[in-house]
């Protein structure tokens, strides 16, 4: 199903993109056929969306020839539109299997095109790797291109994780190629490195989850997981898991429960590993595929420490400035930042995101959509008469941000949470105490004015409660304010759902 080489070299004009949506709107007509499954993804619906988008590209790009992910996409789509017009007169489980393994590559191409074209206009070449650590080396090697050919990218990846040739190198190129073009996307990468992170030993992870464990399951759908899992359904614990196919770059894990029923659920805020584990120790996940043995994933456990955040001199003085620390949450004012948003890199405290998370999907700083997390420890730097002088070379910044032993250095001054810290407004000042009064040995209680949204929108001011601290300072009760809004939103952290739409 790959497209022929020398097809990103094929001129590319409005002619032939017309004559690819002629060809999705023909089987975006398609309905009653009994190989197409009803759930996602449909056939008829995702190609419809597919032609949506090209229309939208069409009227937002006005040079076509130059683009050479459009390119590769739309001749590629122009192949596989074909196999699928011969594949719908087919009859057998071959062809049904094989149809809905072109419906679910459609699917993945449709992802592609919305994140690389957004509202129909290209921004491929500004589209943000989720893990730092992956992103630094698809810049280094592919700079700001966003489609690079597999052999190019093998090349690249081979130099900082050794695949080898053979099987095991079709293996992996099966498994990052999702639109199945001979070409890696930027997109792709960001999915691939997100399924089998930790960077630092990211094909050892792909060997023991996608190779060698028998409950991976490539390019599989919903229904496809209940008509397996049926054939296990007097073996509650069994389970097989894939790449989920409504939210790319997340895995969906089926399973037999002891009820004998099959139920399907996307993990969150946690690898694959960790949850495969706590099924594990819940009897949720005991037989992979059916089988009596469940693989040790011991290898993965703890595969590399925490990110360290090194805190420069200058984030030091500017948040001692503010009456503030680096290390401390902005949101609560009490725990210290231990995590980082992805892919934006703000920083803070575990339970402050899981709050935030139930009710908003973007960073609280910066409004970046959320696409991870990941657990960070503060370095904070030296007294300053300990530290070396301006004339030391070891004093200089490192501009490259380089990952090294583990540290990761934030060089760059965190304007838009200083700027967020600052732009709240000021609480009242507090009244004086009456020694008068046994009461006023008591902390007093205060109506404050909440903290504004966090878009640079204006909104309307609001009020809330909140303990007056004595002696805290005005920088603090700042931060306190925040707290509130996003706190009393919390509850506590949710399970993974059981979805129909995974």
């Amino acid at each position: 199903m790959h497209a022929l080489h020398g097809g990103h070299n094929a001129s590319l004009d409005k002619k032939t993109v017309e004559r690819l949506i002629q060809k999705l709107d023909g089987l975006s007509k398609l309905s009653g056929i009994p190989q197409l499954q009803r759930s996602h993804p449909y056939l008829p619906d995702i190609t419809r969306d597919t032609k949506e988008h090209l229309r939208q590209i069409l009227d937002k790009t006005s040079d076509l020839s130059h683009n050479q992910y459009l390119q590769v996409t739309v001749h590629s789509l122009l192949g596989k539109t074909t196999q699928c017009s011969d594949m719908v007169n087919r009859q057998g489980v071959a062809a049904r299997r094989n149809l809905t393994k072109l419906s679910l590559i459609f699917s993945h191409i449709l992802c592609e095109l919305r994140a690389l074209f957004p509202g129909g206009r290209f921004q491929g070449n500004s589209y943000r790797i989720t893990k730092l650590e992956a992103s630094k080396f698809w810049g280094q090697t592919f700079g700001t291109r966003c489609l690079v050919r597999w052999e190019e990218f093998r090349a690249g990846l081979n130099s900082v994780h050794p695949i080898g040739d053979g099987p095991l190198e079709s293996a992996l190129r099966s498994t990052m190629d999702l639109t199945c073009n001979d070409y890696i996307s930027v997109f792709e990468f960001d999915i691939f490195s997100r399924l089998f992170q930790p960077w630092e030993s990211l094909l050892q992870n792909w060997m023991l989850l996608a190779v060698t464990h028998p409950g991976y399951m490539a390019f599989l759908t919903y229904d496809e997981v209940k008509d397996l899992l049926r054939g296990h359904i007097h073996r509650p614990g069994s389970y097989i898991f894939r790449l989920s196919c409504t939210h790319l770059g997340q895995w969906a894990i089926g399973y037999v429960t002891s009820a004998g029923n099959i139920l399907q659920t996307i993990p969150h805020n946690k690898s694959l590993y960790e949850a495969l584990k706590d099924g594990e120790r819940e009897n949720l996940y005991l037989y992979p595929n059916g089988l009596s043995t469940n693989p040790d994933l011991s290898e993965l456990t703890n595969p590399t420490s925490n990110t360290v955040i090194q805190v420069t001199q200058e984030q030091w003085e500017l948040y001692s400035d503010m009456d503030s620390t680096f290390e401390l949450c902005k949101i609560c004012a009490d725990n210290e930042k231990n995590t980082r948003i992805q892919p934006c890199g703000h920083l803070l405290c575990d339970s402050c995101l899981t709050a935030w998370q139930k009710s908003d999907s973007t960073c609280p700083f910066c409004r970046t959509k959320i696409t991870g997390r990941e657990e960070v420890h503060i370095a904070v730097p030296p007294e300053k008469e300990q530290t070396p002088s301006p004339s030391d070379p070891t004093d200089q910044p490192d501009n490259d941000n380089s990952n090294t032993c583990g540290a990761f250095t934030q060089n760059v001054i965190d304007d838009k949470e200083v700027d967020w810290i600052r732009k709240r407004p000021l609480p009242p000042p507090p009244p004086r105490p009456d020694t008068s009064s046994t009461s006023a040995r008591q902390p007093s209680t205060r109506v404050l004015p909440s903290a504004p949204a966090l878009d640079s929108s204006p909104t309307t001011s609001s009020t809330s409660s909140a303990p007056w601290i004595s002696g805290s300072s005005v920088a603090s009760q700042r931060v306190r304010l925040q707290a509130q809004d996003v706190i009393n939103r919390g509850q506590s952290p949710c399970r993974p759902t059981t979805t129909r739409g995974t």
